[in-house]
């Protein structure tokens, strides 16, 4: 995700003060011997796994994340993504590998540097923070994680700018829990599957019978089958057959329930277009939606 740090919504210019304190004490570490080698209680990678899982960081212009996992005793595997609609945008994939002692941090993205790899070495690995760079890079330069907490984390970029200062971003980050990471992509299957008209697999992603609130059914919920929800968006796509969903915002609330906020679009049999603002509580079970209780005006 560092590669392109504009695609990002959280971003501090600092002076260039602050950016070569950070070099210096890069600087620093190395001429003491606490470079990549040291200080470490275990191996370089095995000093970095607690960024291992799903990482979020919040913006007014919605979240992205970050998602690390032990893909080999001496590698992790990331990727930096955000959603928009009802996909999810990849905007990189970062191998963290170890490689005599040192870390080897080597993102790609599709359309920079003509989709090929760069390689950050790390000059700095301890069991809170590592450091790695790339002075040949343009930017950034030097990337930085720093353990702040039991699941929060702070990243930093570094580089040159189009004016000559050195422009500096921070990026605090929480991590998500696995369970909420899981409900998030449960939710975002049944948009992707609404959006295909894939109605029977979209139906398998929800408990056999399920509960329903919604304006169309009336005031009380009601229960339904799998075969019922097949049958219930094969008539509604009968009536609109290019209908849509627009995922807005997602809200996970604890290990349950997943908020989303969307848009619906359609043109009915007489050629009207339609467009219908909504918001739906998920709550999930086993991996299986249980409920879904859905609020619109009319």
């Amino acid at each position: 995700m560092f590669i392109e740090g504009n695609r990002m919504a959280i971003q501090s210019t600092h002076w260039i003060t602050k950016a070569l304190a950070t070099l210096v004490a890069s600087i620093l570490f190395s001429l003491t011997g606490a470079s990549a080698d040291h200080p470490q209680s275990g191996s370089a990678i095995e000093n970095i796994q607690w960024l291992l899982g799903t990482w979020e960081t919040r913006s007014s212009r919605g979240s992205t994340y970050e998602k690390w996992v032990l893909k080999n005793p001496s590698e992790l595997s990331g990727k930096s993504f955000a959603v928009s609609g009802s996909d999810t945008i990849v905007f990189e994939t970062v191998s963290i590998k170890e490689e005599n002692g040192r870390i080897l941090y080597v993102p790609s993205v599709s359309d920079q540097n003509n989709g090929k790899p760069v390689v950050f070495q790390s000059s700095f690995v301890s069991p809170s923070k590592f450091i790695v760079e790339n002075p040949e890079h343009d930017f950034p330069q030097m990337i930085s994680y720093t353990r702040t907490g039991q699941d929060e984390l702070v990243a930093e970029i570094s580089g040159p700018s189009g004016n000559g200062q050195v422009k500096y971003q921070t990026f605090p980050m929480k991590r998500i829990p696995d369970v909420i990471s899981r409900n998030i992509d449960l939710v975002l299957s049944v948009f992707r599957l609404f959006n295909e008209h894939n109605w029977e697999e979209m139906a398998a992603l929800y408990a056999d019978p399920s509960e329903f609130k919604d304006p169309a059914f009336g005031k009380e919920p009601v229960m339904q089958s799998r075969d019922e929800i097949t049958r219930k968006y094969r008539e509604m796509n009968a009536m609109s057959p290019d209908i849509q969903d627009e995922v807005i915002t997602v809200y996970p609330s604890d290990d349950r329930y997943v908020i989303v906020e969307f848009v619906s679009t359609g043109t009915t049999s007489d050629g009207s277009q339609w467009k219908l603002p909504l918001v739906t509580i998920f709550t999930i079970e086993n991996n299986l939606i249980v409920k879904e209780f859905t609020y619109y005006d009319k």
